[in-house]
């Protein structure tokens, strides 16, 4: 912390030819120690952040620019750690707060070298602090309502002898309770990066980060459920209410990312970049679902299996069984470029690899006696695991994911008139292969696809002075189809087809954007025009299968998003006050009519959902040394959560504020302090953001004439007040 940073820490000096939205250490530090990297954007103009539990335990949905969070490239410590099947982020899963260094947004745009396939949106980047050069150690304990206790301790070994090395690891543990209804979320984390600086331009990091959590999933209600009910009738305490059961509905994950980016400085103008990784993970999501002996299935084929044990097989007889989605990954790769300035030109050449294995399965066992839960959350082992009369495991469905990336790209920089014009250039050409392997019976038991992008790119910065600067921008970007697009699931009672593969296309975006900059001692801003022309344009639908959550994903044809982004903040004023103020507006369109059903559901012109017209955030932080206290407000505008528009979510105020003190040194005691964090103050109950959207709530007719059947969308709703206390401290 400098206690410097424009706004607060929320914006900070910019030179790229591009939007770039910015938090530091400055802002992070006094957010809640539980926070995530998504939740520390969320008063960035292009972004809104709907969280579903109040310290961002289970993470949160974040959207840029109206477009959903599986649209964004997400870069950890040179890492894509994007889901390579589905696109999505999960913030839970990468640093601890007290950690992250800083958190960057380039809503629309990539960097020439960002390792990503699911980037339509733009990207995004997040940093963890480096090692300190002294040895030192840093501990947290933080308390607060729904019963949540968390406890972080750091250390550092500081410049070890003359060896340039210095290191540090955390360990912390979280747990709370669920706000809504019964269960819990636990959360266990390890953080550790160590740095070999090997000259002043060179140097080399290895960083590790391993993750282990439970989390408690709640039930999302409709418009008129939560009219009538608020936050209130969700999941069941009880296993007597059968699907109901809030154990049916656990996410269990555990993962390790790791990464090696090192920077070598080669001299005569060379310089060397390269970034080894690692990222592996096992886990499920929880679902439950009713069975009956003599028709139960294996992927398209019946089997038989004895479900209640009595050693025959009885048409009669139902049985509640638990049936999660469980997943494991394996992703490998490196990313390597290589930068060669002569004169005023500098020409980057660089390649990204990866290969990943992914499996997708559902496994079935029977339900807990003692207390009608799962005997293990994976389902997968234990002796209440169901197998056939052959003896095998039961799965409902078994696939392996296979996808193979390759992205050559080559760029050129030009500084011309004494450096201030900037002129860039850059291909990108992007090879993904993926393969699809069905371990159960299915209509097509082996399946692939190979997609070819070329993405071109180029800008332009100019300097007008020493306080501002103009640039413009041209880019294309694209987000590989899912994996789940290759296969279909079957229900393994009954066996019905819950869904079918499709010829669900790559997305595509082209997106221009004109810029302004201005930065003095004491203001630094930016404004951004932005135009989106989308192709393909996929939609996600979060869908339940055999009980477990699944996501689903549609072409929607065309969509064309333009707006303009504002934001300012100033250095400090009236001594210590550092304000902050950012607006975006939004016009977002489905160009096109989307078919349902052998007809046309009548889109065009209709605005996308999730993007809300008007966002518009005020940050206030006052820092002394010693007092200091942070105000963070956010407008989201209403937002559609139909394709037809024929529902509307209204708009809302989210508001966070932090109160704290610093202490002396005392002893061996570095800087102790006490912080407050508070959120959602006068305790408001209100839809956060749309959960899963439909094509239409009413019934209506298409443009052929056939009626097509409203559904119900469901949202998220925002968490009530809650409050913590942090005591911290180095030593």
């Amino acid at each position: 912390m400098t206690g410097q940073q424009a706004g607060g820490g929320l914006i900070r000096r910019e030179t790229r030819a591009g939007a770039i939205q910015t938090v530091t250490r400055d802002f992070i530090a006094k957010q809640s120690p539980t926070a995530n990297p998504v939740q520390v954007l969320a008063l960035e103009p292009s972004a809104y952040v709907a969280l579903m539990d109040p310290y961002g335990i289970v993470g949160g949905n974040m959207y840029l620019r109206g477009l959903p969070g599986d649209q964004i490239g997400w870069i950890y410590e040179g890492v894509p750690v994007s889901d390579i099947g589905s696109g999505g982020f999960y913030a839970n899963q990468t640093s601890d707060g007290d950690n992250l260094q800083q958190v960057s947004l380039m809503p629309g745009s990539v960097d020439l070298s960002t390792p990503t396939v699911a980037a339509a949106a733009g990207s995004a980047y997040a940093n963890l602090r480096d090692p300190s050069h002294h040895r030192e150690g840093y501990v947290n304990m933080t308390y607060g309502t729904y019963n949540l206790a968390r406890g972080l301790i750091r250390a550092d070994t500081g410049d070890i002898g003359h060896s340039g090395v210095r290191a540090f690891a955390s360990f912390s543990y979280t747990r709370a309770n669920n706000w809504r209804g019964p269960g819990t979320n636990m959360r266990k984390h390890i953080d550790f990066k160590l740095v070999k600086d090997i000259a002043q331009h060179s140097h080399t990091s290895l960083v590790m980060s391993y993750n282990d959590n439970t989390l408690q999933f709640s039930r999302w209600p409709t418009a008129s459920e939560f009219a009538r009910y608020g936050a209130g009738n969700d999941l069941s305490r009880s296993y007597k209410d059968g699907l109901g059961y809030h154990l049916y509905a656990l996410d269990a994950f555990q993962n390790l990312v790791t990464s090696a980016p090192t920077e070598l400085d080669m001299g005569h103008g060379l310089h060397f970049h390269d970034t080894p990784y690692l990222w592996w993970g096992s886990g499920s999501i929880g679902g439950a679902a009713l069975a009956t002996e003599g028709a139960t299935y294996s992927g398209s084929s019946p089997v038989s299996v004895d479900l209640n044990g009595d050693g025959r097989i009885s048409s009669t007889t139902s049985q509640l069984i638990y049936t999660p989605n469980y997943y494991s990954y394996h992703r490998a790769g490196n990313n390597a470029s290589l930068d060669w300035t002569a004169g005023k030109n500098t020409l980057t050449f660089g390649w990204w690899y990866e290969w990943s294995r992914m499996n997708q399965a559902t496994p079935v066992s029977r339900i807990n006696p003692v207390d009608g839960g799962p005997e293990n959350i994976y389902g997968d082992y234990g002796p209440l695991i169901y197998r056939t009369s052959s003896g095998k495991k039961w799965y409902a469905s078994d696939y392996n994911s296979f996808t193979q990336i390759n992205m050559l790209y080559l760029g050129d920089r030009i500084s011309l008139l004494r450096d201030r014009l900037e002129l860039k250039a850059g291909l990108r050409a992007a090879m993904v292969s993926r393969g699809i392997d069905s371990y159960v019976p299915v209509s097509d038991n082996r399946r692939g696809q190979n997609i070819f992008e070329p993405l071109p790119q180029v800008s332009a910065r100019y300097v007008l002075d020493k306080h501002s600067e103009l640039y413009v921008l041209g880019v294309t970007n694209f987000r590989t189809t899912n994996n789940s697009t290759l296969f279909e699931l079957y229900s393994p009672a009954g066996g019905s087809l819950q869904t079918a593969p499709s010829t669900v296309k790559p997305e595509y975006s082209i997106e221009e954007e004109l810029g302004y900059r201005y930065h003095d001692d004491l203001i630094v801003g930016e404004i951004s025009f932005f135009n989106y022309n989308f192709t393909n344009r996929q939609l996600a639908l979060n869908s339940y299968v055999n009980g477990a959550l699944t996501p689903m994903t549609m072409n929607a044809g065309g969509q064309t998003s333009r707006g303009v982004d504002l934001q300012i903040g100033t250095r400090p004023i009236l001594h210590h006050l550092r304000p902050y103020a950012s607006f975006e507006y939004l016009d977002a369109r489905i160009d096109n009519n989307i078919p349902i059903d052998g007809d046309l559901l009548p889109t065009r012109g209709k605005r996308a959902v999730s993007a809300p017209k008007y966002q518009a955030a005020l940050g206030l932080d006052w820092d002394d040394g010693s007092f200091f206290a942070n105000l963070g407000l956010k407008y989201i505008g209403a937002q559609y959560a139909t394709l037809v528009n024929d529902e509307k979510m209204p708009g809302y105020i989210n508001n966070n504020v932090t109160l704290g003190y610093r202490l002396h040194r005392t002893g061996f005691l570095h800087s102790p302090q006490v912080q407050i964090n508070m959120q959602n103050m006068i305790g408001s109950i209100y839809r956060n953001a749309v959960y899963a959207f439909t094509s239409n709530a009413r019934t209506l007719r298409g443009i052929y004439g056939t009626s097509i059947a409203g559904s119900s969308p469901l949202y998220t709703i925002q968490p009530t007040f809650a409050i913590s206390v942090s005591l911290s401290t180095g030593f």
